[in-house]
């Protein structure tokens, strides 16, 4: 008996794992990451900045230690394959230029799986203003993610003295309402 179940189990799972598949975006990326240990946390935050500006797809920056001990940062970045590598060297002459690195590793054709993203623009009870607010779904529609633009409930929050939390819960509940009645 506990064969059938595990058979049936697998044959479930392989089912669902075929599914899923196709349930988000799939791409393919370059990743360049470089270790530095003499560099200010401003000057990290400026190449983040500009690494973004020129087309990074993402941009961040890791504490490490390196060898003796040393407190470091690894800097990680994300942009798009290209045939002809445009947008890679782009970033690599803004992080050689802009930072203290000597060296930078890079990794091709890293697979992501990404989720279908889009904006709508809400009204909240707060202010005349909208706020923008990210709805990340599955393929087939699902929604799994609402966020709020962090800057825009800001500054509804500072105008309406309401504070900050309630302007962005009551976004993202405004913009999920919005889209869930759509779909049905």
């Amino acid at each position: 008996m506990s064969e059938t179940i595990v058979n049936s189990k697998t044959s479930i799972n392989n089912k669902s794992n075929e599914e899923e598949k196709q349930l988000w975006n799939t791409d393919t990326l370059t990743h360049m990451q470089a270790n530095i240990d003499d560099a200010t946390p401003e000057l990290m935050a400026h190449a983040i900045e500009l690494l973004l500006k020129d087309g990074a797809l993402d941009a961040w920056v890791c504490p490490i230690i390196m060898k003796k001990g040393r407190p470091a940062y690894s800097l990680h970045c994300l942009c798009r394959c290209d045939n002809d590598n445009t947008a890679e060297h782009r970033l690599l002459n803004i992080m050689f230029r802009h930072t203290t690195t000597l060296g930078i590793r890079i990794q091709r054709d890293i697979l992501r799986a990404s989720l279908q993203r889009r904006f709508v623009k809400v009204q909240t009870p707060f202010s005349t203003k909208g706020v923008d607010v990210k709805i990340s779904s599955l393929n087939n529609g699902e929604i799994v993610s609402v966020k709020a633009e962090f800057e825009q409930c800001k500054l509804v929050s500072e105008e309406s003295c309401t504070p900050l939390k309630t302007v962005s819960s009551a976004a993202e509940r405004i913009a999920y309402d919005n889209q869930h009645n759509t779909l049905k």
